[in-house]
């Protein structure tokens, strides 16, 4: 199965951000979809009926043995495994896939048959015992009925979760996401036809006829089973062919299935648990006369379809893309990155499912009546609004347990989890028996048997915590603590407003608390972000990248890893390369290389292993103390950028800790730190290794001219949003400038040496404030991108900015009449101590991102600038010569922007293309034309 794809664990990880998009996209119209079908039922059979508990057994039952038998298994086990093999076999795991497969239909048809011949006694297990009841016997004949004609679903339930498995292994997440909006069409179809044949149920003793059993039964399955087909097309575009093999024996699949015994019992667990609810909830539906007297099943499972929609919009996509991801970290022994990985992905969770859990909590009730108080469930509405208000408890702990989990499971331990869901269990039904048995109310069952279930994750969650901290020492319990604290803050004044707004509605008409509903949304909603800001949650906005970044194209297909292109190229510009147009100007400090561009050394030279690991390949640069060189993971396989220092380097010990804080650095945007080694030794000094990706230098590309608006835009709101977590952390770059970002072959961005690059090469003005330092130079690389000038001295290849009479750099719109206004304005108001008009400062990297996304909209510049790279403009060669790397934060901007005086620096002589007599008599002369095709963003405003 090689494709082409990079295995390594960083590949991954660089795409979660695009691939949740991408399956958050999916979820939220199957949700929705499955919304409108939980809908359709209510309004057509009730939600305290027995028509409906008979529905619901019925297809719930499929796919919960289902998830006893090999659910969990496929589902956490088999994606650690795959990503395995993957790498190690020379096949890329084709045939271990395959055997996989075989075994598990072949169990599944087995299990299938089995428990369809004995669908009685199943059934008999999940009801209590009042449905066999004399007096029953006519629902009960129909309840098993349907389930002869539901339970063919366990095959086609496990062949979906198969198939969607090894396409997640390799990182192609959308598939199985969408492919339920098909089941979902095919259910609101079918009743569709049962309103319109039969319309509401206005009788709720009379049971079935076999003709409805037959219709709801077999439409049920045939929309499992073309959710299921649909995956084969997609499993075809991977170049994934599947062919039975029956060589199962001795071929490693022990492991898996010795993995997969203490998956099955963690399951085993869960399913007790549903047993006991659906048990204790089917006995509130169905008395012993046979009629309407209870909330139960019906009523328990759509309100907890719509409690789990925000979990499974966001927190499902993003534990999703994060397995395969934290999956390789822990096989590269890289525990600090599976840490940061699992941190990352929780703080994002819980920055949309704590706001989402205090709507639930105020707004459930009014929620229920508009969205279920119609046809035969005009009385049960209440019933399902108690719940969901009941279960808003329990959505942060879940997620916390959830998201959690995918630690355990990337580490491939299944046998923590399910002491801990043994825990959760044992917590779950003791305490829904004790809560069921206190009230003798049928009606408040459902809601009773939801706040079981959220004391349980609420142990669970805390039990979980603390034996994954065991695991990952990393893992800051104290952070997310902090995090869903600030959350609340932010979310609890919208709340209690949204409160009083649904209190004042309750019981008025449909049209008035529908109007209260919608108003106290945007209530929650308005405040909620408001008072985040003020409080600099800065997950807010990224959440809100997330959901907004595309879910295909380059980004996601990996290409930055098809061209034997390096991050080098951010410190590298040799002649030789003109081909890539990379432009040579000679860099002071450089030492002469010697033949095949290998800088001489007294400590080591090209072959050189350091530590039995880290293959020396060619050295790319030297400033001060430290060589980088482009080198090759022997243990991994894989080419690795490595910046060696003297053995003489007297800040080694602070410069290695600057690069381990790195590690939490693993947003798709930053080229990650992988270690960091002390040498005791002296042979060759102490190093760090940093990952190599395919680019080029944000001053190399500009020494073609100046971005248009859309690229510029683009590079600039990139970096800025990979900023935002780091920042949030207190993590800060302070060296950003044209040299530490790479534009890579796909026209992706990636931020170059964050913390390492100023452990390596402190500036004088390191006390300047940090964060300032990183927003700063973000205006400065907007204002180079946009006209090709640096607003200063020249430095990295380009000419000052031209100034004004008082030395002061102009608005890059005077110097790029192409320009448009709003992103000269930004500019401003980025490196302006007072912006023109007295508009507001962008203080931060998340203000930036923000302004910069409401330009761009939904404007994608990566292709834009991959078409730069591919196609360089090759007749313009520039010979600058470059100034010392002097202090990057203290250029005349950061004294006052555009009223400072400029640094004295020599620049460079420039060498400009004879042809172009214009740019040769006027230095200050706007850039070239950019390339054909690529119309500035004014023109589309």
């Amino acid at each position: 199965m090689a494709d082409g794809t990079d295995r390594t664990p960083q590949a991954a990880s660089r795409r979660l951000l695009n691939a949740t998009a991408l399956m958050a996209a999916g979820t939220l119209i199957s949700r929705v979809l499955g919304f409108v079908k939980a809908g359709l039922l209510v309004i057509a059979l009730g939600a305290t009926t027995a028509q409906a508990d008979t529905y619901s057994v019925a297809t719930v039952v499929p796919n919960t043995l289902y998830m006893l038998v090999a659910g969990g298994a496929l589902n956490t086990v088999l994606v650690p495994q795959i990503v395995r093999h993957a790498k190690n076999d020379a096949d890329g795991g084709e045939a271990f896939i395959n055997r996989i497969m075989t075994a598990f239909l072949v169990l599944l048809v087995a299990v299938t048959a089995l428990v369809t011949l004995v669908t009685p006694l199943v059934m008999s297990l999940w009801t209590e015992g009042s449905w066999r009841a004399a007096e029953n016997a006519g629902h009960w004949e129909q309840l098993v009925f349907m389930a002869f004609l539901t339970m063919p679903q366990l095959f086609f339930y496990g062949a979906f979760f198969l198939i969607g498995q090894v396409l997640n292994a390799r990182d192609n997440f959308g598939p199985m996401m969408w492919a339920p909006i098909l089941n979902n069409i095919v259910a609101i179809s079918v009743l569709g036809i049962f309103l319109a044949v039969w319309g509401t149920n206005t009788n709720p003793d009379v049971p079935f006829s076999d003709q409805q059993v037959l219709l709801l039964g077999l439409g049920s399955t045939l929309g499992i089973i073309v959710q299921t087909l649909a995956l084969v097309p997609a499993m075809r575009r991977i170049g994934f062919r599947y062919r039975p093999r029956w060589d199962l024996k001795g071929q490693g699949l022990g492991e898996t299935f010795h993995l997969a015994k203490w998956m099955l019992g963690y399951v085993l667990l869960t399913t007790v648990v549903q047993i006991v609810n659906t048990r204790l909830g089917s006995g509130a539906t169905v008395g012993g006369d046979g009629t309407e007297s209870g909330a139960g099943v019906t009523a328990y499972n759509t309100a907890y379809l719509v409690w789990l929609l925000p979990h499974s919009l966001l927190t499902v996509s993003l534990a999703t893309a994060m397995l395969p991801s934290a999956s390789r970290l822990a096989a590269a022994h890289d525990m600090p990155g599976v840490a940061a990985e699992t941190t990352r992905t929780l703080r994002l969770a819980l920055t949309f499912l704590v706001p989402a859990a205090v709507g639930f909590l105020v707004l459930g009730v009014p929620f229920s009546r508009l969205a279920f108080g119609h046809g035969a469930a005009e009385g049960g509405w209440v019933a399902i609004g108690w719940t969901l208000v009941a279960l808003a408890l329990a959505l942060v702990p879940y997620t916390i347990q959830y998201v959690y989990l995918r630690g355990f499971y990337a580490l491939e331990d299944t046998r923590t989890p399910f002491l801990i869901q043994l825990v959760i269990s044992v917590v779950n039904v003791g305490a829904a028996f004790l809560f069921v048995g206190l009230v003798s109310d049928p009606m408040t069952v459902a809601p009773r048997l939801a706040l079981a279930y959220g004391l349980s994750y609420l142990v669970g969650a805390w039990l979980t915590h603390r034996a994954l901290k065991g695991r990952l020492p990393q893992m800051a319990g104290g952070e997310i603590v902090r995090h869903t604290v600030q959350l609340l803050v932010a979310v609890l004044p919208g709340a209690v407003l949204a409160g009083l707004l649904a209190w004042w509605s309750n019981g008025r008409g449909y049209a008035v608390v529908l109007g209260a509903f919608v108003g106290a949304v945007a209530l929650v909603l308005l405040t909620f972000f408001f008072v985040a800001k003020r409080l600099h949650i800065r997950e807010t906005t990224e959440l809100a990248s997330v959901l907004r970044r595309r879910g295909g194209g380059a980004a996601t297909a990996a290409p930055d890893d098809a061209a034997p292109v390096s991050a080098g190229d951010a410190v590298e510009a040799t002649a030789e390369r003109t081909e890539s147009a990379l432009l040579e100007y000679p860099e002071p400090g450089r030492p002469t290389p010697v033949a095949g561009g290998v800088y001489a050394g007294p400590h080591n030279a090209p072959g050189h292993i350091l530590d039995q690991r880290y293959r020396l390949d060619e050295a790319l640069n030297r400033r001060g103390s430290t060589v980088t060189w482009r080198g090759w993971d022997l243990n991994l396989s894989r080419p690795v950028l490595l910046h060696v220092m003297d053995p003489d380097e007297g800040r080694v010990l602070q410069i290695l800790d600057q690069a381990r804080q790195a590690a939490p650095a693993v947003d798709a945007r930053y080229l990650r730190v992988w270690d960091a080694v002390l040498d005791e030794s002296g042979d060759h000094g102490s190093y760090i290794v940093c990952e190599y990706a395919p680019g080029q230098s944000l001053e190399l590309a500009l020494r073609q001219g100046a971005f248009t608006d859309v690229e510029a835009a683009w590079v600039v709101r990139e970096v800025a949003a990979g900023l935002v977590a780091m920042h949030a952390q207190g993590l800060h770059h302070r060296q950003l400038n044209p040299d530490t970002v790479v534009v890579t072959a796909s026209g992706n961005v990636k931020i170059v040496g964050f913390l390492v690059e100023h452990a390596l090469h402190p500036t004088p003005a390191a006390d300047e404030d940090p964060e300032k330092a990183d927003v700063r130079a973000l205006g400065e690389l907007l204002y180079a991108g946009l006209t090709g000038h640096w607003p200063g001295p020249a430095r990295y290849g380009l000419r000052a900015a031209p100034t004004d009479s008082n030395g002061r750099p102009v608005v890059p719109r005077q110097v790029n009449k192409k320009v448009s206004l709003e992103l000269s304005d930004i500019v401003d108001r980025i490196l302006s101590p007072i912006p023109r008009g007295r508009a507001t400062r962008l203080e931060t990297a998340s203000d930036i991102a923000v302004a910069l996304s409401a330009i761009l909209g939904s404007v994608d510049g990566s292709h834009l600038l991959e078409a730069r790279l591919r196609y360089p403009i090759e007749h313009v060669r520039i010979t600058a010569a470059k100034p010392p790397r002097t202090d990057l934060l203290a250029s005349p901007l950061a004294a006052g922007a555009f009223g400072a005086t400029q640094l004295s620096e020599p620049v460079g002589a420039t060498e400009v293309d004879p042809d172009d007599a214009t740019a040769a008599h006027d230095p200050f002369a706007a850039p070239s034309e950019p390339l054909a095709g690529l119309a500035p963003l004014e023109d589309d405003l």
